[in-house]
């Protein structure tokens, strides 16, 4: 399985919610952050974090998402 990044948030919050509303439409996501499972939450400041989902599934998240293409 590739995963692709579709979007990135600054916050764990909002990809939660991205990962959310995708998931209520049959697709499965994953939230990658580097902020030690939330317990570091400003070193998103810098880095964002990202919305993850498979390859097949890109075209509708990103209409999902609203995501630019």
């Amino acid at each position: 399985m590739i995963l692709i990044t579709v979007q990135s948030y600054p916050s764990r919050v909002e990809a939660e919610i991205g990962k959310g509303l995708l998931e209520a439409n049959d697709i499965k996501a994953l939230v990658v952050a580097d902020d030690a499972g939330g317990v570091y939450p400003l070193t998103m400041s810098t880095m964002g974090v990202q919305l993850q989902v498979e390859r097949k599934n890109i075209k509708k998240t990103k209409d999902l998402l609203q995501v630019e293409k």
